[in-house]
């Protein structure tokens, strides 16, 4: 009998013991898991947070190329350009011609809106969109009627679409190997050199200032002193003169250089034959630009 109670009092001292260590490891377990879920579900959350981020900063950049893409497809694989154009201006009556620059993602459509606020934030088709468009002035137009300058806007965005590669024109052996700008409008083809890459200040006086997007002129003389001011400014050499009845077009962007900053890129319309024959080789940096 003395045999039977030990062993009894054996098995539950042990049983005893094992509760003991079970309720233990419980409470250790307890003390452990609460900063470990905290722990976990602030990493769960600062995840969810950086996806949010990533995603509100990548799938719109996402959309916008595959936009431009399919605008690309569209206006190249039409049978020729005019047509190409016409099928895009079937979505945006507002598109009125193209715009395409080698060593650049600047291969897009160019819109017309009544003011030149509405497509800095709203896409070719007219939906709202960071990405804006380019767009041509809405007093200029791509047929000339006695205006020599015709200008081109577009967002800086960092992901380099619109106009923001226009800053490769900044590196002078970029110039050098893709000088060209391509314009298409209704039935024309439109070859034109860059002559000038200037920073500008938009908050200055286009009446009394220097201003890149000047498009009449009074006369041969204040046309040839807007030119000579245009070379002075340029941050580039190109040694590209300019004649009386020549044809400019400008292309203009932020820029992060000071407050109010702008970069403009003009370029003068000539033959493809013409651009060619010119020699780029002495092209170089201008040290003494003004601004």
């Amino acid at each position: 009998m003395a045999g039977k109670h030990s062993k009894n009092f054996f098995e539950k001292k042990s049983e005893s013991l094992v509760k003991l260590y079970e309720k233990k490891q419980k409470v250790q377990s307890a003390q452990i898991s609460l900063p470990f879920k905290i722990i976990f579900l602030l990493t769960v959350l600062s995840l969810c947070v950086s996806l949010v981020f990533t995603g509100s900063y990548f799938l719109p950049s996402l959309a916008n190329a595959n936009l431009l893409a399919d605008a690309s497809t569209k206006f190249e694989g039409a049978p020729n350009y005019a047509e190409g154009l016409g099928i895009l201006e079937s979505f945006n009556k507002d598109i009125k011609g193209w715009l395409k620059i080698d060593g650049t993602q600047i291969d897009c459509a160019v819109c017309q809106g009544k003011d030149d606020s509405f497509y800095l934030n709203h896409n070719q088709l007219g939906k709202k969109s960071r990405y804006g468009a380019l767009f041509l002035s809405a007093t200029d137009s791509f047929v000339r009627n006695g205006d020599k300058n015709i200008v081109i806007y577009g967002n800086n965005m960092k992901d380099g679409s619109m106009f923001g590669s226009l800053k490769k024109y900044r590196n002078i052996n970029f110039y050098k190997q893709n000088p060209t700008v391509k314009l298409y409008y209704g039935n024309k083809t439109e070859y034109y050199i860059v002559f000038a890459v200037m920073l500008t200040d938009s908050s200055a006086n286009s009446q009394k200032d220097y201003n890149p997007a000047k498009s009449y002129f009074a006369d041969e003389n204040e046309f040839k002193l807007w030119a000579d001011e245009t070379a002075k400014r340029s941050l580039i050499n190109t040694n590209i003169e300019l004649n009386s009845g020549d044809e400019i077009l400008t292309l203009i962007t932020s820029a992060p250089d000071f407050d109010g900053a702008r970069l403009a890129v003009s370029a003068v319309k000539r033959t493809e034959k013409q651009i060619s024959d010119i020699d780029l080789t002495d092209a170089s940096v201008n040290a003494d630009a003004e601004y």
